[in-house]
Parts: structure tokens; sequence; C-alpha cells
């Protein structure tokens, strides 16, 4: 089994993995319809994402550390755009997990006993799926994207190789 070991690199780009991984979750909180933040707060979560990725890129980690971190880093950045999205003030406790929603759907009727009403167009099934998708998408771009950035470079190789008939 790997050890947990730091990697010499020169031009490390692994902070990108912020960026990507914000860029993601707005795409899959807004697709579940849910709130959009300021330019401004996108920068600072993008940035804080990547300074957090340079931090711990300096390891060689397992896969499923990789993965739980891009999970990890969705539900932060979900709780992030609910925190800060929004003219309200209402912050945490307006976006569906607890507290309760000014404007609610009389149609719907009222919310479960203990549970908060979710605002009209906004599934909280929706929304985890959603960034579960983007966590994997993270994932899956941060884990195979050197494969496939020299895959053109391998068939330029083989075409050179190959006698021209």
């Amino acid at each position: 089994m790997e050890t947990v070991q730091p990697k010499e690199r020169t031009a490390s780009r692994v902070w990108l993995a912020g960026p990507l991984s914000t860029g993601l979750g707005l795409v899959a909180h807004v697709a579940a319809g849910g709130p959009v933040p300021s330019l401004m707060i996108l920068a600072a979560l993008a940035a804080l994402m990547g300074m957090a990725a340079a931090m711990v890129g300096r390891f060689s980690l397992p896969g499923w550390t990789v993965l739980l971190a891009c999970g990890l880093a969705q539900q932060l950045l979900h709780l992030g755009f609910a925190a800060f999205s929004g003219g309200s003030g209402e912050g945490l406790s307006g976006h569906g997990h607890g507290g309760s929603v000014l404007n609610v759907d009389p149609a719907q009727g009222p919310p479960p006993a203990g549970g908060a009403a979710s605002p009209a167009g906004y599934s909280l099934q929706l929304m985890l799926h959603v960034h579960m998708a983007a966590a994997l998408a993270a994932y899956a771009v941060m884990n195979y994207w050197p494969s496939f950035a020299r895959w053109p470079r391998r068939v330029q190789a083989a075409r050179q190789k190959s006698p021209a008939a």
C-alpha cells in the first residue's frame, strides 16, 4: 500500500482542481435550481479551493482519498453557494436544510413536522445527485486528464513509427 509522501514538482498545475471543482459545482447547483452567488464570491471560493488543492497536491494520495476529497469539496461548495447567494440575508437557514422559508407555495401544503419547505424549483434529492455527479466529473478530470493529454502525442508517435504505405 502506498504511503502519503510529498512529491517534487516544478510546474504544478494541481491548483486548477479548485476552479474546476468550483465551476462544476456551480453548474450542478444551477442545474438543480439553486441560487447563484455573485462573481466575487465565486472567485473567492475558487481561490480557496485552489489553495487547498495546492496544499494537498504535494502528496501522493490514493484514488479513493481524492474521490472523497472531491465529494467533500462539492458539499462545502453547496453550503457556500447557499450561504452567499441572494440578498435576503437568510443564509443557510433558507436553502432547504433547516429553518424557515418565507415564500412557501401554498399548493404544496405545509412541510412535514420538523422539516423545512424547499423553494419552488428546488429539489434536495436532485441537488444531491448533481453535486455527486460534479464530484465524480472533477475526480475523472483530475485523475485521467494526464493520460488523455498524452494521447495525441502517442498517436502521432505511432504514426511516425509506422511505415508509410
